[in-house]
């Protein structure tokens, strides 16, 4: 709900409630979880619930020229919830890459601006992120079962009914300026930790996330552990996935090869060879890294060229040890 300069668009009833007259809009429903936007201060500045089924009504106005005109209005009712103090405003969502895209226009009417189920999550997350309330459950997670398309999902209330979105939309990290690699990881969004929660309880869900979606937990494990993070491209990655970088004395850059496979698929010794010919042909890496959601192949470190390089310069990260390196990324 935006409410604009005319103030006989809305009136304060029994204590948080408040009556609307928007523009005509027959989406909105009883019990929709509505945002609240005050165009003078441009900002959100609190939430609330659809106290009641809107009507149509038709009121009477002054027009342009001076004569009175009717209007339909939809009338709605909104308990409101909570408040976001401070205020999220134009500026704060202008520095946010996923908030600016939906900052609303217009100086005129009260109306209702529709977010999608993604925009509805951006918003929540960045309330909780800056210690702003936000509706309740609104980043609950489940899960698609799938095994054809495995994948992630969260559910971002903004109607009765549970709207999801696909992993695609579901935005864990904050990723900075392009590099050389790829994208720099700027910061590690609240999903990420609600994520290794999830792992925590039921690690077989490890195994039904989407093979990108994964190096980007992966990523935000390494930022969570104190090191520069990049992100490589989908394509053209030459054999690694995330860069973490520790600058200073003795500072380290290391490689690391995510590879979500089911239990049944282990990590070959070719697969380890050719991560060891990547850091072997790269004059700046202190590390390969193999990380899988699955196992390595028997007998792989009876391969000298293996088995000589392990620990200090190639790393194999297994599903055991990556999930606890998670759980402490987690804690940090």
């Amino acid at each position: 709900m935006t409410n604009v300069h005319d103030s006989d668009t809305w009136t304060l009833r029994d204590g948080d409630q408040y009556q609307y007259e928007v523009a005509p809009n027959s989406d909105i429903k009883k019990d929709d979880v509505v945002y609240l936007w005050w165009n003078p201060d441009s900002a959100f500045y609190g939430w609330g619930e659809v106290a009641e089924t809107p009507r149509i009504i038709v009121i009477e106005r002054p027009g342009s020229g001076g004569e009175i005109v009717t209007v339909r209005r939809t009338l709605v009712l909104v308990t409101q919830r909570d408040g976001f103090y401070p205020h999220i405003t134009t500026a704060d969502m202008q520095r946010d890459p996923n908030l600016r895209k939906f900052i609303p226009v217009g100086e005129h009417d009260l109306y209702a601006l529709p977010l999608r189920p993604a925009q509805a999550y951006y918003l929540n997350d960045y309330a909780r992120e800056h210690n702003r309330p936000a509706p309740q459950g609104s980043t609950s997670l489940s899960w698609l079962a799938r095994e054809d398309a495995p994948e992630i999902t969260i559910q971002a209330i903004i109607t009765p009914e549970p709207i999801i979105h696909p992993t695609e939309n579901l935005a864990i990290l904050m990723l900075g300026a392009k590099t050389n690699e790829g994208r720099l990881v700027e910061e590690v969004r609240i999903p990420w930790n609600e994520i290794i929660d999830v792992f925590k309880n039921n690690p077989e869900e490890i195994y039904r996330i989407d093979p990108r979606k994964f190096e980007e937990i992966i990523a935000g494990g390494w930022a969570r552990h104190g090191y520069t993070v990049e992100l490589t491209p989908l394509s053209g990655d030459r054999g690694r996935d995330v860069i973490a970088t520790k600058e200073g004395f003795g500072s380290v850059r290391i490689f690391d090869q995510v590879k979500r496979y089911k239990i049944s698929r282990p990590v070959t010794a070719e697969e380890v060879r050719a991560l060891v010919g990547t850091i072997t042909a790269e004059g700046n890496v202190s590390k390969g890294v193999i990380t899988t959601t699955s196992r390595f192949a028997p007998k792989l470190l009876d391969d000298e060229s293996i088995r000589r390089l392990v620990p200090h310069r190639l790393e194999l990260k297994d599903k055991d040890p990556l999930l606890k390196w998670l759980q402490e990324a987690r804690r940090r």
